[in-house]
């Protein structure tokens, strides 16, 4: 048997220090009941949190998470490899003995980062939105941002599909001309490019350069690199 913190640190899902608050905020069940400080799981018991069951096995705890940050270039495709589709993102990473999965998704003519794990479990956690990771792009546009413009995107627009697009921020760079950094909380598909567009802009670059506290600085352009055990306590916090 094991604390329920711990099994869930053990499985790379989340961290001891979270796990608690999500205890404390009612938000984690074992067994179809909310679960409480201390509480033990056991083989075969099953554990609710993030809208997700996960059933204890030894399987389970034995698989080692693993999580890498790739620099994808313009023309790379987040899919699996097909008759239909050539040049995944895919090809580029390491051979291990599961499947990597992608946390989010950038589109073909986006570029930067994108994490991968091989925890189903962690991947979701990290794409849902009750996770609140940051996202930070770099967007140059055809024409600078209008004060009214900025104020809209801040505040939210009308994206179709049901959408609204919201960026939590929006800074200026001083040294190049009508680019700006970009930060979210969200994953809708092409959201920043579905803001610029609703409101007249033509992107010219676009590019991810973090995702919560993992950063595009250090991998080169096409390459990968495996979290080390700070940075990966980092996002699981």
């Amino acid at each position: 048997m094991l604390r329920i913190q711990k099994f869930l640190t053990e499985i790379g899902l989340i961290s001891r220090r979270k796990c608690e608050k999500l205890i404390e905020a009612k938000q984690i069940k074992i067994n179809g009941k909310y679960a409480r400080l201390g509480d033990k799981v056991k083989y075969d018991d099953v554990i609710n949190i993030f809208g997700k069951e996960i059933r204890y096995t030894d399987s389970l705890l034995s698989k080692k998470t693993l999580i890498i940050a790739y620099h994808k270039r313009i023309g790379e495709i987040v899919s699996r490899q097909s008759s239909k589709v050539t040049n995944t993102v895919f090809e580029q990473l390491p051979k291990i003995d599961q499947r990597w999965l992608n946390i989010g998704r950038l589109d073909v003519a986006t570029s930067g980062l994108i994490l991968f794990t091989n925890n189903g479990f962690l991947a979701n956690k990290l794409m849902h939105p009750s996770s609140q990771i940051k996202r930070v792009y770099l967007v140059s546009v055809d024409k600078p941002i209008s004060f009214d413009h900025r104020t809209i995107m801040l505040n939210g627009i009308d994206i179709g599909k049901n959408e609204t697009g919201r960026f939590r921020e929006i800074r200026k760079d001083k040294n190049k001309k009508n680019q700006y950094k970009v930060s979210l909380y969200t994953g809708k598909n092409r959201e920043i490019r579905r803001i610029f567009a609703r409101l007249g802009y033509k992107i010219k670059l676009l590019k991810r350069t973090s995702y919560g506290p993992i950063k595009i600085d250090r991998i080169a352009l096409g390459s990968y690199s495996y979290l080390n055990d700070r940075e990966t306590k980092s996002i699981l916090d």
